[in-house]
């Protein structure tokens, strides 16, 4: 047999043609592979296309050319195959391919085999009879014509009514109509796989097979809708419709296409009144999470539940939640108890289907972090320098620099130069007073972006395996990120890493065994300054602040690092550089967790079951840093120590934590109809356990910079240690009665004992009750049904107690330590005196009084949902009544406080679709609302003083001055003068130390005298007599909101979500530089660019603030809280924004690919505020006045999702 290869077309390839392509061919076995998943979307996209092609008396190699264009198939044939190939006539438009090759060979004895991406023609094995082949060729053409036959019919509800703009697809294919008014359709099939599908919003689609069929009647059933979800509740689940207290379920369908690597971030703002903020975008930082606002005076936040065992939303990867349910009132979480009584979030993880197969997805998400606040600041070292010497001279008389006027002109000289001119050198060797060559400063260098970065990249990565297997279920996925922090030098660094397992097993058919498994690690890494337990916040919100100025630089000539300037006793930038460029000052956190909860469901009869639990909780904690002797150089040729405590000694501090968690649940359920009556009850008992134990040390002295081990310390050791450990026990129970489902009733409670009060008060007994009536399943309602699905009122009240105080808080104890100096060469062991202790104390007692209004129209497009309630939290642990000096110690805590929290959340959700352009395009929105304002009802203030809590108070009440604006001119201040003294408030003023410094002067801000008094003062400090203060303004978070846009079409999505805040204020504490910036402290290091254009000066007398003084914002004028500098914090931030390509299914299951799709994203892309200043993040303020805190960045990334 005569061996060759084919060119295209299937003429001959010579052999020497042949041989000379033998290493291009193994070169290209090379690149294939590598090539592969590049070309795996143009090779989806081309191979079986249709084909068009209408031509008379065609030659047969012209069609196979055309075809072979078309299709992206290779078509071979040996030459010979042609030879006297009649021509024939072709009229194909956008058939499939191999039906029109089909059509095609059947008229020439030829058959065909596809191999990958090549079609190879041949006879038949043996030359069939006329018969036979005539069979054949009727079979192929039978095919070609019934995958171009029509399908007709119509679509109906489960009622038999016709649904309109129904879309009926052909499986795998583009092709696709929808029903008109009358649901009537007919669709011309295109292929032969015979599969329609069926689907419209608020329905179930349905997938048909119509092979041998032309007229068909579809019935679709309504989906599953608010109405019919099965929402999660404490130890069961309840249909949505027939819920009576206030719970709020979101799925996690809701955010998986969003890629946020906290859970926290994912649910801010998608469930009303779960109030989440972040105070910190260190990387791996969680969001603080409340309920429904304030708690108690002594705090208290939400019960988080992982599927059933105790736990931090934060270490839940999002990709494995299935849903998140909230309890907000005390009926909804009356069986959780004490440890429910700020509400109760519970998170379900995804479990394994039932359908026998396996799914895997992959999804990914690569970015990177910028910053999300202004960062720009004075670089120039002539303007950094004079900003802060004419705040400090103004306040003490003298320069913060000590800079003479010579050196001033040295700045001047180089005040243009963004880069260093050989011919005027940033560092310069002159003279001391003593002769001595010394370093002098005269820089315009940019130590912001010197200590940080600009971008920093992130990365996740998620996979898992989902399904079943005979009688077994189970999902098991796996996670892992990374992001560097903010630091250039030496970035720190974040790592997650996640393991969940779900199995369950149906052991006989009265039996079901379950297992959930999860591991958590995270790891920081960071170098610089420690500041205690505060990790790398010191780094950032600390010493970076101050005396960083421009005219000085990190390194000298010679390359030793700076630590002093020589002429004043401030240290450059308190060290911080110092510690990153030695590479040995480093610290890390690492935190392991472990969780593991066997579950036995048991059948016991018809309505009944069993359940029993048992879960063990680990978390392990383990924190070192390393702090090594940093020396600088301000005499060229001369090292020396740093001064300071926190670069001039060798220690290594270590320290080890270790806490563990054991949970029991048992419970049954009963569930039974009597004709129109449902009763389901739920009762078991419940008991949890924690210990915790720490133990560290700390060492003075290692044998090496770079081996970090106590065993090598020689010098002081110091070691601690701590612990405690406590219990819950309690019985519970709830039964819920609906009479043909509108008359719904909920009775529920706890008998609840913690071992953190005296024995004889450990117990007490919550219970609570909810009802709710359904006004739409009334008869006389029947008119209106076809537009208002579902009308619901329900009503509930409870109680539960707070157990959330002190471990050990009824029992007198006397704290132990060591004196901090020697006697006889050692530190001696002291005892504290023992604070005494109440003997009633006993529970903190919540009652909620809740009512909600819900309702569904038009088809369950919409869905709304409301709540308004009362929160009122008695018995609250304070200091009592005022004992006499005698008494010899501080007020025991007693339960002598009450406070009231009223607040209301609204939800809103329209999901609708119409056509573009022949193909459904999919949007919805969601939109919340909620408020919640707290009042002091009861507390031990009989004088008023506002310094503590008194009854009346709005929690988060400012009181402060009002202020006129500036004097125009000295001559009206002193004039003003006369009449109103300012001196107690004008204090920085009145201690300057020359009289011209010391007067009231133009640009000084102007009092005004409220009491007309004459004296600008705070009276008594009391509600009788405030002085000249007023409620100014409330610094609690009002009116929280968030909208959530989506929308879909052709295999597009759309989302963007915003979130805000309708009403806050802010008083800048005086430790924020980023705000007051010299005024604070008049050696600011980060001076913002525009700031100086807000100084008041005689040529800019409409100036934000006032006439320069250094300090005045630290007990002065601006120290106080006064209506002129408080400040409007509420906000608006585009929280995400993504925009995404889900690939068609006729293209990717080619690749065994299910779904492929493709994102970009941005988080937390803009913030719209009246904060007087963009250096600051409003959010942050929130949780740290200072405004100092690790900022928190804008993130933009993109990805991938698959699914196989």
């Amino acid at each position: 047999m005569q061996k060759y290869k084919k060119k295209r077309y299937g003429d001959p390839m010579p052999k020497s043609t042949i041989s000379t392509k033998k290493e291009f061919a193994m070169k290209m076995s090379l690149a294939i592979p590598l090539l592969l998943a590049s070309n795996l979307q143009l090779s989806a996209i081309t191979f079986g296309q249709g084909v068009n092609f209408q031509k008379k008396n065609a030659k047969l190699e012209t069609i196979l050319k055309v075809f072979e264009e078309q299709s992206g198939y290779n078509i071979l044939y040996k030459a010979a195959l042609l030879n006297d190939a009649k021509r024939i006539d072709v009229n194909y438009k956008n058939v499939p391919f191999e039906y029109a090759l089909k059509d095609v060979l059947a008229n020439y004895q030829i058959v065909y085999k596809i191999m990958d991406n090549n079609v190879v023609l041949s006879r038949p094995a043996s030359t069939p009879t006329a018969t036979s082949w005539n069979r054949y060729v009727a079979g192929l053409n039978h095919t070609v014509v019934l995958q171009q036959r029509s399908v007709a019919g119509n679509v109906v509800d489960s009622k038999g009514n016709p649904i309109s703009n129904v879309t009926i697809t052909e499986k795998g294919t583009e092709n696709r109509i929808t029903s008109d008014e009358n649901g009537q359709f007919e669709i011309r099939l295109k292929t032969n796989n015979d599969q329609l599908i069926f689907s419209m919003l608020g329905y179930q689609s349905k997938e048909i097979n119509v092979s041998g069929q032309n007229k068909i009647q579809v019935r679709l059933d309504m989906a599953i809708t608010a109405m019919d979800e099965v929402v999660v509740v404490g130890y069961g689940e309840q249909k949505k419709v027939n819920l009576t207290g206030a719970v709020s379920q979101i799925s996690g369908k809701e955010f998986e296409d969003r890629p946020v690597t906290q859970l926290t971030q994912a649910l801010q703002g998608n469930i009303p009144n779960l109030n989440i903020v972040f105070g910190s975008g260190k990387p791996g930082t969680s969001g603080s999470v409340n309920v429904r606002g304030n708690t108690s005076i002594n705090g208290g936040g939400p019960l988080i539940l992982i599927d059933g065992i105790l736990g931090t939303l934060d270490r839940v990867n999002p990709n494995d939640v299935e849903s998140v349910t909230v309890l907000k009132d005390a009926s909804a979480a009356a069986v959780y108890g004490a440890r429910g009584a700020f509400g109760v979030v519970l998170v379900t993880t995804k479990k394994g289907g039932k359908n026998g197969k396996t799914s895997i997805e992959y999804n990914n998400n690569i970015g990177f972090t910028t910053h999300a606040t202004n960062t720009d600041f004075i670089t120039s070292g002539y303007w950094n320098a004079k900003i802060n010497d004419d705040a400090m001279y103004n306040a003490l008389g003298y320069r913060t620099t000590r800079y003479t006027d010579e050196d001033y002109e040295e700045l001047l000289a180089r005040v243009n130069d963004k880069t260093e001119n050989p011919d005027r050198p940033w560092v310069v060797v002159k003279k001391d007073a003593s002769g001595n060559d010394i370093y002098r400063y005269y820089a315009n260098f940019d130590w912001f972006n010197y200590l940080y970065k600009k971008t920093r990249p992130k990365n996740e990565h998620n996979l898992s395996f989902s399904g079943s297997s005979g009688n077994t279920r189970y999902a098991v996925s796996g996670s892992k990120a990374s992001e560097q922090g903010i630091f250039n030098i030496d970035p720190d660094k974040f790592g997650r890493y996640n393991l969940r397992a779900n199995i369950a097993s149906d052991i006989r058919s009265w039996l079901t065994i379950s297992n959930s498994t999860h591991f958590f690690k995270s790891t920081y890494d960071w170098a610089g300054l420690e500041n205690n337990f505060s990790t790398v916040a010191n780094n950032v919100s600390n010493s970076p602040t101050y005396h960083y100025h421009a005219m000085y630089v990190p390194r000298n000539p010679d390359g030793t690092l700076t630590g002093y300037s020589g002429i004043n006793s401030y240290p450059i930038g308190y060290g911080l550089h110092n510690a990153l460029e030695s590479g040995t000052m480093r610290g890390y956190t690492r935190g392991t967790e472990f969780t593991n909860m066997t579950e036995a469901v048991l059948k016991l009869g018809k309505g009944l079951s069993l359940t029993g639990n048992y879960s063990y909780r680990e978390y392990r904690s383990d924190y070192s840093y390393r702090q090594t002797k940093q020396y600088y150089s301000k005499y060229p040729g001369q090292l020396e120590l740093s001064s300071l405590g926190a670069l001039n000694q060798d220690k290594l501090r270590e320290n080890m934590g270790k806490y563990a968690w054991h949970f029991i649940n048992i419970f049954a359920t009963y569930q039974k109809d009597f004709g129109d009556h449902h009763l389901t009850m739920m009762g078991g008992f419940n008991q949890e356990d924690r210990f915790y134990k720490r133990i560290g040390g700390i060492g003075q002295d290692l044998l090496s910079e770079n081996l970090n081990d106590l065993d090598l310390v020689i010098g002081e050791k110091q070691f601690e240690a701590g612990g405690d450990e406590w219990a819950v026990r309690g019985g519970f129970y709830r039964a819920n009665y609906d009479y043909k489902g509108k008359y719904l009733l909920e009775v529920s409670g706890r008998y609840d004992g913690t071992s953190r009060f005296p024995k004889h008060s450990r117990f007490g007994f919550f219970p609570s009750f909810s009802a709710g009536w359904r006004i739409s399943e009334e008869k006389f309602f029947a008119p209106l049904k076809d537009k208002v699905n579902n009308l619901k009122i329900r009503y509930s009240y409870g109680s539960l107690g707070n157990q959330e105080v002190d471990t050990y808080a009824y029992i007198s104890s006397m704290g132990t330590g060591q004196i901090s100096y020697l006697v006889n060469g050692q530190k001696l062991n002291v005892a504290n005196s023992p604070a005494p202790v109440a003997p009633t104390l006993t529970w903190e007692e919540i009652t909620t009084s809740n009512i909600g209004l819900d309702f569904s129209l038009f088809n369950n497009k919409l869905d709304f949902q409301s709540d308004f309630y009362v929160r009122q939290t008695k018995g609250m642990l304070s200091k009592g009544k005022t004992q006499p000096a005698v008494f010899g110690a501080s007020e025991p805590k007693e339960n002598a406080a009450d406070l009231k929290t009223k607040g209301f959340e609204l939800s809103l959700l329209w999901k609708d679709r119409f056509d573009v352009g022949g193909r459904p395009f999919n949007y919805s929105v969601r939109a919340m609302l909620s408020d919640y304002q707290a009042e002091i009802t009861k507390f031990a203030n009989d004088a008023g003083l506002l310094s503590n809590y008194y009854k009346g108070q709005k929690l988060g009440e400012i009181w402060g001055y009002h202020y006129d604006g500036f004097f125009k001119t000295t001559e009206e201040a002193q004039e003003y003068a006369k009449h109103v003294n300012q001196d107690q408030i004008n204090r920085r003023r009145v201690q300057a130390p020359t009289a011209d410094l010391r007067m009231l002067q133009a640009g000084d801000i102007k009092i005004l005298d409220l009491n007309g008094d004459g004296i600008i003062d705070a009276g008594d400090n009391t509600l009788s007599n405030p002085g000249d203060r007023t409620i100014i303004g409330n610094d609690q978070p009002r009116y929280s909101y968030g909208l959530n846009l989506g929308a879909n079409w052709n295999g597009i999505d759309l989302s963007a979500f915003f979130q805000g805040i309708g009403k806050q204020n802010w008083y800048p504490n005086l430790e924020a530089q980023a705000f007051w910036s010299v005024y604070a402290r008049p050696y600011d290091s980060f001076i913002p660019a525009n700031f100086q254009d807000k100084i008041w000066a005689p040529e800019n007398p409409d100036a934000y603030f006032p006439f320069l003084r250094g300090y005045t914002a630290q007990n002065s004028e601006l120290s106080v809280a006064n209506d002129m500098y408080i400040q409007n914090i509420s906000y608006l931030k585009l929280r995400n924004l993504t925009v995404g390509y889900t690939f068609p299914v006729a293209l990717t299951e080619k690749a065994k690919i299910n779904k492929l799709r493709l994102f970009f994203s941005g988080e937390n892309l803009h913030t719209w505020t009246k904060l007087k200043t963009d250096y600051i993040d409003p959010e942050q303020v929130m949780s740290d006045n200072t405004g100092r805190s690790y900022p928190v960045g804008r993130v933009y990334s993109f990805g991938a999702q698959l699914s196989f």
